[in-house]
């Protein structure tokens, strides 16, 4: 087998083996609003591969579309998470979630106007802020 090949061979193998890093949009069911009506914050829950604290979910880019009748919200991660083979799912840790909060701020305030997620339209739940004086 001629070098370049040999080399091609290798480097397709190694890949299919290391596994890929996929993006995808997320489906945000909810989001809490902060007492201006100007933020809108999403808790995404991150978990850390069996046996590393090194998180291998990440944000890599937001949409955030407003109209006068309602705001789309997106949020795009990365999973490059180990797979024991290509086809199996990535391993992660049942037992830890790590919260990563993913934030919109709204050039006007939400006044009423719905909230939508980009991946299939559905209205967003919207909940106020926790007040921070307990």
């Amino acid at each position: 087998m001629p070098i370049g090949k040999a080399f091609l061979v290798l480097v397709c193998v190694a890949l299919t083996l290391s596994g890929c890093a996929t993006s995808s949009w997320q489906d945000v069911g909810g989001a809490k609003l902060s007492a201006d009506e100007r933020t809108l914050t999403v808790d995404l829950l991150f978990g850390a591969p069996e046996g590393s604290a090194k998180l291998c979910e990440r944000v890599t880019d937001t949409e955030l579309n407003e109209s006068p009748s309602q705001v789309v919200i997106g949020i795009l991660v990365e999973k490059d998470c180990p797979r024991q083979w290509p086809w199996e799912e990535p391993v992660y840790s049942n037992l830890v979630g790590y919260r990563h909060p993913v934030t919109f701020t709204l050039k006007r305030s939400l006044a009423g106007r719905t909230v939508i997620n980009n991946t299939d339209g559905q209205r967003v739940r919207i909940y106020p802020e926790e007040s921070k004086s307990r």
